[in-house]
């Protein structure tokens, strides 16, 4: 059997797991932005998240401890974020935030980790390469959302998010300013509707800027340098 056709379809969840990811970025977006920012689309928004983690790890390493070592964090973001909207409280929604940035993060490595592992180009590496840019866009955003509560006033165009003053609906609107912000970032665009002030908010923007740049070259060095060693290998059978 060939390779490349096994280890994308002999097991009907991963290719599941592909059409998860595609649904969850849909969702975040394209379905979500349209509608009014409450507390129901922050839960379309966070399911989405959610879905596109499990599903970018599960398509790609459908190792059963790697989904305990992730539930780990995922209960704990739903459990607080649930309080967050109960009591109202942002202190929850910060706490909860925590724990999907290292959720997240978790997914990144183990994606990465994959991808500069891989023997093949096939359906995996391109999907793995994907799901990172994607998932550092989001964690980049969940970066900038707890600088700016930590720090009001930390970026200049996307509002004040203060414990004392800061409503959850206020709160839900600036996910979306600063998920697009990570992502014009992360490609570099620029626009500067959205600036960083603080020393911190200016870090974590220039980090994303060269992760953006670099990623990509990186990736590209990986499927050229994959693809002349099996071409070589072809070569040495003929």
């Amino acid at each position: 059997m060939n390779i490349r056709t096994h280890c994308i379809n002999s097991n009907p969840w991963r290719i599941g797991s592909f059409l998860g990811a595609f649904l969850a970025i849909i969702a975040i977006f394209l379905i979500v932005p349209v509608f009014e920012k409450n507390f129901y689309t922050h839960l379309l928004l966070q399911c989405s998240f959610i879905l596109l983690v499990i599903s970018s790890v599960y398509a790609i390493d459908d190792q059963r401890s790697i989904m305990i070592i992730g539930l780990f964090f995922l209960i704990p973001f739903i459990y607080f974020d649930s309080l967050s909207f109960h009591y109202n409280s942002l202190l929850y929604m910060i706490i909860g935030y925590g724990f999907s940035l290292a959720f997240t993060l978790l997914a990144i490595v183990i994606l990465m980790r994959k991808i500069l592992h891989a023997a093949l180009v096939n359906a995996d590496l391109i999907f793995g390469a994907l799901m990172v840019y994607f998932l550092s866009g989001i964690l980049w955003a969940k970066f900038y959302f707890i600088e700016n509560m930590m720090t009001p006033g930390s970026f200049n165009g996307a509002g004040i998010l203060n414990f004392d003053s800061t409503t959850l609906h206020n709160a839900y609107e600036q996910q979306f300013n600063f998920l697009y912000y990570s992502f014009a970032t992360l490609a570099t665009l620029g626009m500067g509707d959205i600036t960083p002030l603080s020393h911190l908010a200016k870090s974590l923007t220039a980090m994303e800027a060269m992760f953006g740049q670099l990623f990509v070259a990186i990736i590209i060095a990986k499927l050229v340098s994959v693809w002349w060693h099996v071409s070589d290998k072809k070569d040495e059978l003929h």
